[in-house]
């Protein structure tokens, strides 16, 4: 199996580390490919909100060279997984960045059909709280992207990382990471369609691009996926009707 790996925080601390027990998982659980991206070093600039995604094509965007390794390893890869620290109750913003520059995969715009049929796994760490913030704003987007299977792992150490957890913690947290990475790992094999809220809002989407919103770029997208008249992202595999 294929696995992006987006790490939302340049320190190889705890967050880091946590993601390495996921990863060790997962290749234990089956044959493993890894591409991983550390931000902000490969995207290293912020979205300007120039709109240029939106109104003309993501290839116009002024950081494209950086978007577009990422863009490719997202819909390529079977899983994907998101990391990020808490940062004053929230998501860093190098991740936040990164959610910004792909605001036009949200279903309301240009949605990947392949992200209908993807798992993600979303981890935080923190040394006393917020993974339940900074997991729910990664959360948000990936839902938008129309992603329905999307776990969470948010670790608390109440210590400065792990080798300075009582043991009993560090145990019981490195079991939710292991049990994380199964449930992303069954969640990809079993092939699970899109959830009833999930197709509920692209319906709701579609009528959207096609009835009040006015955005030419948009409408042509959608009508070249064959999703004005009935077709659905999730009957479609890489572009070929099932």
């Amino acid at each position: 199996m294929k696995y992006c790996i987006v790490y939302g925080s340049p320190r190889k601390k705890n967050t880091y580390d946590a993601v390495q027990i996921v990863k060790e998982r997962l290749a234990a659980l089956g044959q493993a490919e890894f591409t991983e991206f550390y931000l902000p070093k490969d995207l290293p600039h912020f979205c300007t909100g120039c709109f240029t995604c939106f109104e003309k094509a993501e290839e116009k965007c002024p950081h494209h060279e950086y978007t577009e390794p990422i863009k490719h390893a997202m819909l390529e890869a079977d899983g994907l997984i998101f990391s990020s620290p808490v940062y004053v109750m929230e998501i860093a913003a190098p991740m936040k960045n990164m959610l910004d520059h792909f605001g036009y995969f949200f279903m309301a715009h240009r949605p990947r059909r392949e992200m209908f049929s993807k798992s993600a796994l979303i981890v935080s760490t923190t040394a006393g709280a917020g993974t339940k913030y900074a997991m729910n704003g990664i959360a948000r987007s990936l839902s938008f992207w129309g992603i329905s299977h999307i776990y969470r792992c948010g670790i608390t150490f109440w210590a400065a990382g792990f080798k300075d957890m009582k043991e009993s913690r560090r145990i019981k947290a490195e079991h939710s990471l292991k049990r994380a990475a199964e449930r992303l790992y069954k969640s990809i094999k079993k092939d699970s369609a899109p959830s009833i809220r999930t197709k509920g809002m692209f319906y709701i989407m579609r009528q959207s691009v096609f009835g009040f919103a006015n955005n030419p770029a948009d409408r042509m997208y959608w009508a070249e996926q064959g999703w004005e008249h009935g077709g659905t992202p999730w009957n479609q595999i890489k572009g070929k009707q099932k």
